[in-house]
């Protein structure tokens, strides 16, 4: 029997303006991060809600600068 653990994954949805062939498009992304114990901070302690958000925003911060 196969043990199944399900963890809540936390997601921050970016959007963006570009130009493609002279005309406005809009692209949405979305980032996630699952809350669990082995999702840990460079010093070895588990990542909480707080510390995940602030990544994927500044996940989202660095895409939305980006010419994709």
């Amino acid at each position: 029997m196969r043990v199944r653990y399900t963890f809540e994954e936390v997601k921050y949805t970016s959007t963006k303006y570009v130009m493609v062939d002279g005309k406005k498009m809009r692209r949405q992304k979305t980032f996630s991060q699952t809350l669990n114990p082995f999702n840990t901070k460079p010093d070895g302690t588990v990542k909480n809600r707080m510390d995940i958000h602030r990544e994927l925003v500044a996940q989202a911060k660095e895409w939305e600068n980006s010419d994709e």
